[in-house]
């Protein structure tokens, strides 16, 4: 919305808001023109930018328009006032401007602006009955200032309310459009339905329900929405880097999307694909990188594999995703990142009951985490124990702890899981960027690392 109220101090744009302006207040064409579309602009313009030209602009041109149709009236008098308005509701208008006018005078001309159809036809009656000049004139001008003032007034607070609102507008609107369409459809439900009141219900939240499950299958299998988001992301130079994160990724950018940690960091040439066939998970599909149907997606419901939502780490899907065998419900998961060269971040937790979640433009049945991820972190480090090839070299504190009962889907205590291959050399300059203590990196198996509130599943 602001790049628009920005051409407001162009010529073009000031021109065309004068003459809106100007001709609202014209004598048969101020019927036509909305003038206030000009005022609203030029306080949305003055809240935006703080720049008064516009807003000079409308008054001075609204104030020639009342002088013009003042001249005009002067000029033609009575027969043009006939002539335009020949119809009855416009002679009504009329009449009740004209007896206003010859009792109140100059009053009149003021409150004229605030009076709605009557300012259309009050300058051009004064000038008919032979108002002075001097009189109308100061009048007038005092009239445009408050009577046009006042919508000069309103866009500026509008912009201010639409400027708190227009954010979440615009990141929201398929979501808004899907509950307006959900709503109409319970509301039309509702209108045709027969029976009783809890038969009506009953039919329009089922309606509303259908509509939701109907989007929720378009958005996956019928809209190409994952494949336009796998966009490469920036490369770590360096694995010291690793230690800026981030150490979150969510399936969209705004404050509807709950974040999940990633709390783990590979180091190693292979990729995490190769770690977690080591560790014997099963790959999952994405809806990013696989081309997944309908079928295939029963078929992975069938084989308790079900594909793993998107998270976005930088803007950029997970290359690939692994769990450990489960059920439906309940699956320790993991999604890998490569962040450049040898560097790879991991997001481990536990999918821990069905929800629904906001996910990339709407509301969608998800797998919801279990809120304790620290464990899941726990689970990799005692699995990494036990195979050779991989060696842990500690729990480093890079991510801000999230306590319980913040407001977020998960707690932990910030601690990122590093990995390495057992035969990559890690320099101690490197473990000590990555917050870890050289002399307590050892080589021989990693025992479970558990905060004290936590028990091994």
């Amino acid at each position: 919305m602001a790049e628009y109220l920005l051409a407001l101090d162009s010529p073009l744009t000031l021109m065309i808001l004068a003459l809106i302006a100007f001709f609202d207040a014209v004598i048969g064409i101020g019927i036509v023109v909305v003038g206030e579309i000009a005022f609203l602009t030029a306080g949305a313009g003055l809240s935006a930018q703080g720049d008064w030209r516009p807003v000079l602009v409308v008054l001075m041109a609204a104030w020639a328009g009342d002088l013009t149709s003042f001249l005009l009236g002067r000029r033609f008098g009575a027969r043009l006032i006939l002539r335009q308005l020949h119809r009855a509701k416009r002679r009504r208008l009329w009449r009740r401007a004209k007896g206003a006018l010859t009792t109140h005078g100059a009053g009149f001309v003021i409150a004229a602006r605030l009076l709605g159809p009557v300012s259309w036809v009050t300058p051009f009656l004064a000038g008919a009955l032979g108002m002075r000049p001097g009189i109308f004139a100061p009048a007038s001008a005092l009239g445009v200032a408050i009577g046009a003032g006042l919508f000069v007034l309103y866009g500026a607070l509008g912009h201010q309310i639409l400027g708190q609102i227009w954010p979440f507008l615009a990141d929201h609107l398929v979501l808004l459009g899907l509950g307006l369409t959900m709503a109409a459809g319970a509301g039309l439900a509702w209108r045709r339905g027969r029976g009783g009141p809890w038969r009506k219900a009953l039919k329009s939240g089922c309606t509303a329900l259908a509509i939701f499950l109907a989007s929720n299958f378009g958005y996956f299998f019928v809209l190409d929405i994952h494949a336009a988001k796998a966009a490469p992301g920036a490369a770590l130079s360096d694995i010291c880097h690793a230690a800026d994160g981030p150490f979150q990724a969510s399936a969209g950018e705004t404050s509807l999307h709950l974040p999940q940690p990633v709390n783990v960091i590979l180091y190693s040439a292979g990729s995490g694909a190769d770690l977690m066939g080591r560790l014997g998970w099963s790959r999952n599909l994405t809806f990013t990188h696989d081309n997944i149907s309908f079928g295939r997606y029963l078929l992975s419901l069938l084989r308790t594999t079900p594909p793993v939502s998107e998270l976005y780490l930088d803007g950029r899907p997970a290359d690939s995703a692994f769990q450990m065998p489960g059920t439906l419900k309940s699956r320790e998961h993991i999604r890998w990142w490569h962040r450049g060269g040898n560097v790879h971040f991991g997001a481990i937790s536990r999918d821990d009951e069905i929800a629904v979640k906001y996910y990339g433009h709407l509301p969608v049945i998800l797998h919801d985490i279990d809120p304790q991820v620290d464990r899941s972190r726990a689970l990799l480090e005692h699995q990494l124990g036990q195979i050779p090839g991989y060696r842990v070299l500690g729990t480093a504190p890079l991510a801000p702890p999230v306590p319980e009962g913040a407001t977020a889907d998960y707690e932990t205590d910030g601690g990122v899981l590093l990995i390495a291959e057992a035969g990559r050399p890690v320099p101690d300059a490197v473990l000590t960027c990555l917050g870890l203590n050289p002399g307590a990196v050892g080589s021989g198996p990693a025992r479970p690392r558990l905060i004290p509130w936590q028990s091994p599943r």
